[in-house]
């Protein structure tokens, strides 16, 4: 059972999704601040758990503009992720941080899969951010959560050939483990272990095939898709439009 707040984020983001299926740049926008501002309030009282229903709706926006290919949105559903973030590591939010981290790098990887170089970049740079926040605030699974999005990030701008993109998420991963290491908090060697290990996790599983991280194991990492997949997708959103 959704609580009222919840309900909303999710109202919200479908709102905002439908907007981006229809090419209406200016509606996703304005749902995206309305998801800003309801984080905002959930900020305020604390509303924790309300608060990850945000950052997935945002997500799901975000991932929707990509595949649509429209920049600006995909920049600003980020924008709004970094500053709810950057508030939820003041309020110690390591939960909805972890969403807020997830929602970043999922919009993040298909940016870079798009050549989308604004929102891709934005995407390293909240990742940062949150993953520096939660080495000041001791908080081990979004501290190796982020460095092993960077790293995916990394690895898929290289195989684009955006080498820029690539060495500022490899700046920034070696950002956050210095961080951690000069404070005696995750070390380096769990760094670089934690995609490994839910590399081989997952491949046990085939229900979670789709949490592969990219450049691990051999199934296809977590929102990695391909040009023609952003056609037939369109293409299943139209059928279902003329059934309705």
């Amino acid at each position: 059972m959704f609580s009222l707040n919840e309900q909303k984020a999710i109202e919200l983001g479908e709102s905002g999704e439908k907007a981006v299926r229809e090419q209406n740049e200016y509606d996703a926008l304005q749902y995206i601040g309305y998801l800003r501002e309801l984080g905002e309030e959930l900020l305020n009282t604390n509303l924790e758990n309300d608060l990850k229903r945000v950052a997935i709706s945002l997500r799901n926006i975000g991932n929707k503009a990509v595949q649509k290919r429209i920049e600006n949105v995909a920049s600003n559903a980020i924008e709004a992720i970094g500053t709810l973030a950057d508030s939820s590591v003041e309020k110690d939010f390591s939960n909805a941080l972890w969403s807020f981290s997830k929602a970043a790098q999922e919009i993040g990887k298909g940016a870079s899969q798009a050549d989308m170089l604004e929102p891709a970049g934005s995407a390293v740079k909240v990742l940062e951010m949150i993953g520096r926040g939660a080495v000041e605030k001791r908080m081990e699974v979004v501290t190796l959560w982020t460095t092993m999005a960077l790293e995916e990030i990394a690895y898929l701008a290289s195989k684009k050939q955006l080498e820029d993109l690539s060495n500022a998420a490899k700046t920034a991963r070696e950002g956050i483990i210095e961080a951690s290491e000069e404070t005696g908090f995750v070390t380096r060697e769990q760094i670089v272990k934690y995609p490994q290990l839910i590399s081989q996790t997952v491949s046990e599983f085939s229900d979670m095939q789709n949490l592969q991280p990219a450049g691990y194991g051999g199934s296809r990492p977590n929102e990695e898709f391909t040009e023609e997949e952003f056609f037939e997708e369109e293409a299943e959103e139209e059928g279902e439009g003329k059934e309705e």
